[in-house]
């Protein structure tokens, strides 16, 4: 339990699901009061965490809900810019009603949550905002241009964020790898179909491709967020922190001279 949270007043978007939900989870676990931004409902209801129904990339979603948190809280302390999606399209192929909208909830949404949350971080002059990046804001998938685009981008903003403002606001991205979450689960299935077997396959051939041979959990991502956010990491700032389990670091392939594993 870190003590330096209690009490802190937390927006997570995309706090629904997966990591998001997670994220949402811990910190209400360290008894901060937490607001869960969402287009989608959770499943169901869970004490301590305010659900706020808002589109990140729209900008009067977002100022409207971050002044309702205002108005029931008084104030701002960590916002955690999560909400994101993903379609697969190389460059030449993606329509782009899908680049807009791929775009306007990942880099837009995290903007957008950062304009108008900026000005009641500045008020407490130790304010946090944390960045839900990717292991592909340095790497490439094949297929997923705008993704990857949007999450490159969001290292951009995380560091801008971070010279702007700094001491009063600490900014860091943090990188998730392979995380076994619903999106990824959509993700197999776009490559293999349904087939649970197949499904069960795939998930464990990507954990595979890390060196810790096997998938992370949203809780792995959510402890970092967390400490992310503490006074324990106040000398961190405008970076990046990878959860990927090596992946980032790992060339899949042997020396000259060995066999391939």
């Amino acid at each position: 339990m870190y003590d330096c949270l209690r009490s802190k007043i937390v927006i997570v978007t995309g706090g629904s699901q997966g990591i998001g939900e997670a994220i949402a989870d811990a910190f209400h676990k360290e008894g901060c009061s937490v607001y869960n931004f969402d287009v989608r409902k959770p499943e169901e209801d869970r004490a301590g965490i305010c659900y706020i129904e808002c589109d990140v990339s729209s900008e009067t979603n977002v100022s409207a809900s971050i002044a309702e948190v205002v108005k029931r809280s008084g104030r701002i302390d960590i916002v955690v810019n999560n909400a994101g999606i993903e379609k697969y399209n190389a460059a030449g192929e993606v329509p782009s009603e899908e680049w807009d909208e791929i775009i306007g909830v990942n880099l837009k949404g995290s903007f957008l949550m950062s304009k108008y949350a900026i000005p009641h971080l500045l008020r407490t002059k130790e304010g946090v905002i944390l960045y839900t990046a990717s292991v592909q804001s340095s790497m490439v998938q094949k297929r997923d241009a705008a993704y990857v685009t949007s999450k490159h981008a969001l290292l951009g903003l995380a560091r801008s964020v971070a010279i702007d403002y700094a001491p009063y606001i600490r900014s860091v991205a943090i990188c998730p790898g392979t995380i076994l979450t619903p999106l990824q689960l959509w993700c197999a299935r776009q490559e293999v179909g349904n087939d649970p077997e197949k499904v069960e396959r795939k998930l464990a051939q990507w954990g595979r491709l890390c060196p810790m041979e096997r998938q992370g959990k949203p809780e792995e991502v959510a402890n970092v967020a967390v400490f992310m956010a503490t006074s324990y990491a106040s000398y961190v700032t405008g970076t990046c922190i990878y959860i990927d389990g090596g992946l980032s670091s790992f060339i899949p392939e042997s020396a000259p001279g060995q066999e391939k594993v």
